[in-house]
């Protein structure tokens, strides 16, 4: 009995454990996995900070800082997406607020796909980025990214983490007086190079499953009640006669998959292919989420032209659906259409794709007159 009393209290005590909450201040690097080594040398790796606050929703606001030093940087605003059961963090830069570099250095925005993961007292965001040109829209490249939570910050800390600290105080102390918060200092190093900031990792969380729409079935087509028979299929005067001397016997239904035709807004909207999927496994995971800023964009989602998601808006909870791959049915034909360009246009949406252990982010940009097409194709091995 004491066993079993033990073992129920530290069940208990494993429940009211509060989940992982990644608020405050991160500080490491990252660099460019496309540009390892220039010239037989390792490239160089840029110091990243990133301020954090993590809201109720999961939902993620802060700052990020590129630099080799505190006199030449880049200042960013961010927002994310972090996910407590797979611990894993979705973080785009949204904007630039502040840049100190050389004329020569463009700058970029950076997404990053990060994990989280704690050994003893080290707490640390690891993963990957992707960037692009703030300028151009062009790529600035991609790469790796490491992080460690610290108590203080290279820069300023934000009045959102001092604001979220005072809170926490007013909650567990009454009457106590407030310490005096001093500036934290800055570091001051002279720069060799001016750091171009860069953009963005791979990560995404694995919101509720919202299914398609249901399909209708298809009745088959006749006219006037009667069966249309093939040429190859007419029989001759004397076979007339057997049949009609025949029982009628009900014929198999066709397995030949009927084609949809493609309705309006795919015939008169440039259909921009965007991915290539091919994969073996049955079964595939899609989610749909805005890319960014949540900004009121509003897509549909046709599967082989038949409309399954209908004025659906993207937000950071994901729109699902499955697919399932057959011998006959291995080709799917995704494609996005923009009801409308949002409050920021154009409408833009991040697309994860999951098939077993693999996993692809795919970026969508549709408009009035464009939409985004992804393919996924089915292969046996």
């Amino acid at each position: 009995m004491k066993v079993i009393a033990t073992l129920l209290l530290l069940f208990i005590g494993i429940l009211t454990l509060p989940a992982q909450n990644i608020t405050g201040i991160w500080r490491g690097y990252f660099g460019s996995s496309n540009r390892m080594y220039r010239d037989g040398a390792p490239a160089e790796m840029y110091k990243y900070e990133v301020q954090i606050l993590q809201n109720e929703n999961t939902s993620i606001k802060g700052v990020t800082f590129s630099y080799k030093t505190t006199v030449f940087y880049g200042k960013a605003s961010a927002q994310g997406i972090y996910n407590v059961k797979s611990k894993t963090l979705l973080l785009k830069e949204t904007g630039l607020l502040d840049l100190k570099i050389g004329d020569k250095s463009e700058p970029c925005l950076m997404t990053c796909y990060l994990d989280y993961s704690k050994i003893g007292k080290l707490e640390v965001l690891q993963g990957t980025f992707i960037s692009i040109n703030m300028k151009d829209k062009g790529d600035c490249g991609s790469g790796t990214v490491y992080l460690e939570k610290v108590p203080t910050s290279d820069f300023k800390k934000e009045e959102f983490l001092d604001k979220k600290k005072d809170i926490v105080k007013k909650d567990t102390v009454r009457k106590e007086p407030k310490a005096a918060i001093t500036a934290p200092t800055i570091k001051k190093t002279i720069p060799t190079k001016p750091p171009a900031i860069s953009t963005n990792p791979t990560l995404t969380p694995k919101p509720k499953v919202v299914s398609p729409l249901p399909q209708k079935p298809k009745p088959a087509i006749q006219q006037n009640n009667i069966t249309p028979i093939s040429p190859k299929q007419v029989p001759s005067k004397e076979e007339k006669t057997e049949q009609a001397q025949k029982p009628p016997t009900a014929e198999p239904e066709s397995t030949e998959k009927k084609k949809i035709p493609a309705p309006r807004v795919l015939r008169e909207r440039e259909n921009n292919l965007v991915k290539t999927i091919i994969t073996d496994e049955e079964y595939v995971q899609v989610d749909l989420y805005d890319n960014g800023t949540i900004d009121n964009d509003t897509i549909s989602v046709y599967h082989n032209n038949e409309l399954i998601i209908k004025n659906a808006k993207l937000e950071y909870k994901a729109i699902s659906f499955k697919i399932k791959n057959t011998p006959t049915d291995d080709i799917h034909e995704l494609i996005i259409v923009a009801e409308n360009l949002g409050d920021i246009p154009p409408n833009t949406a991040l697309m994860v794709v999951t098939a077993g252990k693999k996993r692809y982010e795919i970026f969508l940009t549709s408009t009035e007159v464009k939409n985004a097409k992804v393919l996924i194709q089915y292969q046996r091995n």
